[in-house]
Order: structure tokens, then C-alpha cells, then sequence
């Protein structure tokens, strides 16, 4: 995969050809992955406010003209590795960290519930800018957890890369067997042929 390929990575692309999310948890799981452990720092969506700005307006999360501060950036890209360490967490119990995080996140966001037509309820942000991002985001995690989409929302064991795990029995551990899951067998592998 050359850089090219691999800067679409989250975006157009998923490891493996694995499709994403269903829905709307489909955009929860490409802000998890604006930036992927495995690639330098610099290729970070949400690395600076100007990347930020693109990113959110391109998802439909702020429109055009709203200014997006380096506070923001570092408050998203929080916020980002907060609900990584969540989904990373779907197994087992979650980083109090994360955790605060979130809560002092929903706190600031301001979401409120509404009603359609047919009497469906929906969470929906209250305010614009930074904070309704947030909110939208903090609602599709919502929604997540309410289906069994959200214990389907996985992270690589060896990247961290969010995924969406279409498996019968919910056993995906790796982004795609080809990259991560070959890694992690040739360590294991490497490992016992040399043990003292």
C-alpha cells in the first residue's frame, strides 16, 4: 500500500476491503479513525484547527465559516481517544479516564431529545459550532449503545483502527487478518522459536 493509499485509510478505504459501520455509527467510527496509531502524527485529521475545520465541515458536523480553535482541536482529539479507549474497552471494563472524559464532554455539548413525526425519539444537538459536533458524535454513541452496535464497534488489538465486526460470533480481534493479524502470528510465532 503506497501513501497514498494509505492516507485514505478511515476515510474511503478499510483495512482488509472490511466494510464500515451501519448508519450513522458510520461517521462515529471515521472520527474515531482520523488518525490511526500506525501512521505519523502529521497525517492526523484533526491535527490542527485548519485539518479539524476541514474534517468536521466536510462530515456535515459545522458549517461553513466557523472557526475552530487550537483548544478545539486538542479538546476533539480527547474526546477522539476517549471513545477509542471505550470501544478498545468493549471487552472488558473501561478507563476511568476515558470515562471523565466523556462526561465532562457531554457536559459542555448540550444535546436535547426531540420527537419525529411518528413519535421516535432522537437526541439532538442544541447548540452549533464545536459543541453540536460534539453532540452529534456523544448521540450516535448513544443510539450505539442502545443496539448491538455498539459491541460490534471494535479496535484492532495491534493498531487500535476502529472496525465494525460483521462476524457471526463477534470474535474479530484485528482490523484485517492480512495486516495486523499476520503481525501479531509472526510475533507469537517468532517468540516461541526463540524462547530460552
Amino acid at each position: 500500500m503506497d501513501e497514498h493509499e494509505k492516507r485514505q485509510v478511515g476515510e474511503q478505504v478499510e483495512p482488509g476491503g472490511r466494510p464500515k459501520a451501519p448508519g450513522r455509527l458510520q461517521l462515529l467510527q471515521r472520527f474515531i479513525n482520523t488518525w490511526n496509531h500506525d501512521f505519523p502524527p502529521h497525517w492526523d485529521r484533526l491535527g490542527t484547527p485548519r485539518k479539524a475545520s476541514t474534517w468536521l465541515r466536510q462530515k456535515g458536523l459545522i458549517a461553513a465559516g466557523r472557526h475552530i480553535s487550537a483548544a478545539d482541536a486538542v479538546r476533539l482529539r480527547e474526546l477522539r481517544e476517549a471513545i477509542r479507549s471505550l470501544v478498545v474497552a468493549n471487552l472488558g471494563p473501561p478507563d476511568p479516564t476515558a470515562v471523565e472524559i466523556l462526561r465532562a464532554a457531554s457536559r459542555t455539548a448540550g444535546v436535547i431529545v426531540t420527537a419525529d413525526d411518528d413519535g421516535h425519539t432522537h437526541l439532538e444537538p442544541q447548540r452549533a459550532g464545536i459543541d453540536g459536533a460534539v453532540a452529534t458524535l456523544l448521540s450516535i454513541m448513544h443510539e450505539a449503545q442502545l443496539t448491538a452496535d455498539w459491541r460490534r464497534l471494535k479496535a484492532c488489538r495491534q493498531c487500535r483502527y476502529a472496525f465494525y465486526d460483521r462476524s457471526k460470533n463477534r470474535s474479530a480481534a484485528w482490523c484485517a487478518m492480512a495486516i495486523c493479524g499476520n503481525r501479531a502470528k509472526n510475533r507469537a510465532h517468532y517468540q516461541r522459536r526463540h524462547r530460552p
